[in-house]
C-alpha cells in the first residue's frame, strides 16, 4: 500500500529509509567473521529483536524488505508479524561477502593470512577478504540495491533489514566520506539508521547522495543484557 507521509515539505518529499540491522547472531556471540555465511539469531538476539518490534509497534511503515541471510530474516520476522506485512527479500542487501575469512575468529585470520590481515588492519578498502569482496564492491552493490528501492517507494517510509557492514559503507556512499572513515562509528545489532536518500545528488567535488537523520540509534535496548557492541560482519 503506497503511503505517503504527507507532513513533509515537498523540498523534502524523498522516501524515509530506515536501515535496521539484524539482532545478534551466533556468529556475533561467538566472534567469528561471518560475512555471507549464514548464522541465525542467538537467544540474546532474539530479545533485541522482541524489543525491537516492541519500539517500532505504532510506527507506520508502507514496506519491509530484507537480505536473504537468516540471521536478517528472523529479525524481519518479528516486525512483518507486528505490522501485519510482507517481507520482500532482496539478497542485494547481504553483508560484504569475506571469502576464505568466513566462519573464522580475527587470531586465526591473522595467523593463517598474514599479509592480507595487515592490510586489513591499516583499513585497505580495495581488499577482498579471503578472495571476497572488497568494501568498494559491496559499498556498489548495496547503494544500487537501496536506491533502486527508494525509488519504487516515492515520498514513503520503509524498513530494511540488513547488515553492520554494508549499512557503513552505505552511509558512507550517502554523505560522500572516504571508506576508511566508516569504522568511526558503530552500528549495534537492531540499531536504527534513518536516511533521506536524494533525488539527485547535490553538487560540490564530491557530491552527496542524502542525508543521515538518525545512526545507532539503540534506545530500545536500554538495560538489556548481555549487551554491548558486535563485530560489524
Amino acid at each position: 500500500m503506497h503511503r505517503p507521509l504527507a507532513d513533509e515539505p515537498t523540498r523534502l518529499a524523498a522516501t524515509e529509509v530506515w536501515l535496521i540491522r539484524h539482532g545478534e547472531s551466533t556468529g556475533n556471540r561467538d566472534g567469528v567473521l561471518q560475512g555471507q555465511e549464514d548464522h541465525p539469531l542467538s537467544p540474546f538476539g532474539h530479545e533485541q529483536c522482541k524489543r525491537l518490534a516492541d519500539r517500532l509497534a505504532t510506527t507506520r511503515f508502507s514496506a519491509l524488505y530484507s537480505s536473504d541471510l537468516t540471521r536478517a530474516t528472523e529479525t524481519a520476522r518479528y516486525l512483518s508479524e507486528r505490522w501485519g506485512v510482507e517481507t520482500q527479500i532482496d539478497s542485494r542487501l547481504r553483508e560484504i561477502h569475506v571469502g576464505d575469512w568466513s566462519g573464522l575468529p580475527n587470531a586465526e585470520i591473522a595467523q593463517r593470512f598474514p599479509e592480507e590481515w595487515q592490510r586489513w588492519q591499516d583499513r585497505d578498502p580495495t581488499l577482498k577478504r579471503g578472495g571476497g569482496e572488497s568494501y568498494a564492491d559491496a559499498q556498489l552493490r548495496v547503494t544500487m540495491a537501496l536506491t533502486q528501492i527508494a525509488k519504487n517507494h516515492p515520498a514513503e517510509r520503509i524498513a530494511i533489514v540488513m547488515h553492520g557492514g554494508v549499512m557503513r559503507a552505505y552511509v558512507a556512499s550517502l554523505l560522500a566520506l572516504d571508506l576508511r572513515l566508516i569504522w568511526h562509528f558503530s552500528m549495534m545489532n537492531t540499531s536504527i539508521c534513518k536516511v533521506r536518500p536524494f533525488a539527485q545528488a547535490m553538487g560540490g567535488s564530491r557530491p552527496r547522495l542524502g542525508r543521515i537523520d538518525s545512526l545507532n540509534d539503540h534506545a530500545h535496548l536500554m538495560g538489556l543484557r548481555p549487551g554491548g557492541a558486535t563485530p560489524a560482519v
